[in-house]
């Protein structure tokens, strides 16, 4: 019977719970050396703007997740291995003997893995003994224990990991050009694993939350906490943008203009705060949340036209797939 844990392996909530797990394990693995702000900027995950047409709280994960996360690892220079499904499914048993495995043999290597537990996590031991798994949620210093059998069996339908392999050193600054050219993608295109009718992306998603906020239909709880979450990324997003301002003077202005879409964001969570009860008892409150939230498209509208003019020559030449990889 084997224990390993990998005890110096923490994750801690700040940000997006993939980019929260996916920075702690990278770090711990030495694969990158930055800010995790510059990480949710290189992986094009805080330019990610979805939410659900009644601003359900699973607005900040709704996305294809196998996509989006190969995406993240590949511009990084990582090769990885992920795998989701349904645990409703009849073969779920099959795919759940299979991923213990995999997770007990990345960990045994000395790498954490990332799974879905009705957030992002990273799984930082094991012990064949308990049969069970140590994970870390950041939302608390000590490591939980989950069952070998309770691996999939969310609160959600979903099951999901990615363990990460080998890598190669990539230019920093075709990094920084590719992930700019994700964030005008993510900005003009629809996911299409998302149906329209209850999903809104890019520029459509600041339209369907002031048709919710002016309608009322909204969940109230789960509005808070997206206008939360998206506000976090939106700080990682204005972060990353300043520090490439350095390298290229012509991002200047988009990012001074990401800066006022991060301010803007941070207002709206300080007026939910202030209100005591979020969203939940003062739908005219709510309302007056709708110009911060059309000052916030605009002023990103503006700083994806910069971008599209910084790289017109790169989204020229991949013809109507700018998000192509």
């Amino acid at each position: 019977m084997e224990r390993i844990i990998l005890s110096d392996l923490h994750m801690r909530r700040e940000s997006l719970s993939y980019i929260d797990a996916l920075y702690a394990i990278l770090m711990h693995r030495g694969s990158v050396n930055c800010s995790k702000p510059v990480l949710s900027g290189m992986t094009a995950m805080a330019f990610r703007f979805t939410v659900n047409r009644r601003l359900t709280v699973d607005s900040a994960t709704a996305y294809n997740w196998m996509a989006e996360h190969f995406v993240a690892a590949d511009l990084l220079g990582l090769t990885t291995t992920q795998h989701a499904g349904f645990h409703f499914q009849p073969t779920f048993p099959l795919y759940q003997k299979a991923a213990v495995q995999e997770i007990k043999q990345s960990i045994a290597w000395g790498t954490g893995a990332l799974i879905w537990k009705d957030s992002f996590v990273v799984v930082t031991g094991y012990d064949d003994e308990q049969q069970t798994f140590l994970y870390c949620d950041g939302t608390r210093n000590e490591f939980q224990t989950m069952g070998y059998d309770d691996f999939g069996c969310n609160q959600s339908p979903y099951w999901y990991y990615q363990l990460y392999d080998d890598q190669i050193t990539m230019d920093i600054y075709e990094i920084y050009k590719e992930s700019l050219m994700q964030a005008v993608s993510k900005w003009e295109t629809h996911d299409i694993m998302l149906p329209p009718s209850e999903y809104a992306c890019g520029r459509q998603a600041y339209a369907a939350i002031a048709e919710a906020l002016e309608s009322g239909d909204y969940d109230q709880e789960g509005a808070s906490d997206t206008f939360r979450c998206y506000g976090v990324a939106k700080q990682d997003t204005a972060q990353y943008m300043s520090s490439l301002k350095n390298i290229w003077p012509l991002c200047s202005k988009a990012a001074e203009l990401y800066g006022r879409v991060a301010e803007l964001f941070d207002d709206i969570v300080q007026q939910i705060t202030r209100a005591g009860s979020g969203l939940s008892e003062n739908r005219t409150r709510a309302k007056q949340l709708i110009p911060l939230f059309m000052e916030a498209q605009q002023r990103e509208e503006e700083a994806v036209q910069e971008l599209s003019l910084f790289l017109s020559e790169n989204i020229h030449n991949r013809f109507e797939d700018i998000g192509l990889r």
